[in-house]
């Protein structure tokens, strides 16, 4: 009976090892990102510096954990913002085993480029977003104060112009050779460039300033083909939403 006894006290600190490790790994402090949070976020700011950005104004927003497909490929995810001029966010996709980054297509040029064409058409945008400010209407993915708020655009992704893109990118300081590729060819850019989006966040908009909304934007947005608009707010859970969410179709001046 006391042997027993030994056995059972014995096998106590054991199993209180283990619940403290079950523990500690629903803390969080076990999780696979965390442990190479560290390296992670060094390797993300060697490889901004790569592309003559500033690593010091690199906020890291999430690491997710590795994910394995069929294919037997593995991969990890991380989301981080650029707080320099101009502003970004991107993710980018990295190798769990070397916690090394690969982007084939050099995506960060086409972010950088984005934001350098918006700005470049500010006069023009302006007028809408002095409007939607004046409606308390917040940009839910740029920090306050940005000269460019509520519109993005994907237009540097379009294969006639990207390798145009990336050579500009990499041809000289401080984006200057990049920003006279984007004045030159601003009304080609202008042409491609169909499909924007207009993202702002506020409560209480019901269907009729909804509508008021919608014919004061076609009344002031420069002509393009389309505008993807979501202002408002959504539950992404539910789908529902609140405000105005469609595309605007736009007659384009000849």
């Amino acid at each position: 009976m006391k042997n027993k006894k030994r056995v059972i006290l014995g096998a106590i600190p054991l199993v209180l090892l283990l619940l403290a490790g079950v523990i500690w790994m629903n803390n969080g402090f076990g999780d696979w990102s965390e442990r190479n949070r560290e390296e992670i976020e060094e390797n993300v700011k060697r490889y901004v510096a790569r592309y003559k950005l500033d690593p010091d104004k690199v906020e890291i927003i999430t690491i997710g954990n590795p994910r394995k497909y069929p294919t037997g490929e593995e991969e990890f995810r991380v989301y981080f913002r650029y707080y320099g001029d101009p502003y970004f966010a991107m993710d980018l996709k990295g190798n769990p085993d070397t916690l090394f980054f690969s982007d084939s297509k050099e995506y960060i040029t086409t972010a950088v480029f984005n934001e350098l064409y918006l700005q470049a058409r500010y006069e023009e945008l302006a007028p809408v977003m002095d409007y939607l400010s004046s409606l308390g209407i917040e940009d839910p993915l740029r920090p306050e104060g940005e000269e460019i708020q509520y519109f993005r655009t994907n237009v540097g992704i379009n294969s006639q112009i990207n390798e145009e893109i990336r050579e500009a990118y990499k041809s000289g300081d401080n984006f200057e050779d990049l920003k006279d590729y984007i004045e030159t060819n601003l009304d080609k850019l202008t042409r491609l460039n169909t499909n924007i989006r207009i993202v702002g966040k506020k409560e209480g908009i019901d269907d009729a300033k909804a509508f008021e909304i919608e014919e004061e934007l076609k009344r002031l947005l420069p002509k393009t083909k389309y505008y993807h608009v979501e202002i408002g707010v959504e539950d992404l859970s539910t789908g529902e939403n609140e405000g105005l969410f469609k595309t605007l179709t736009m007659r384009e001046e000849r």
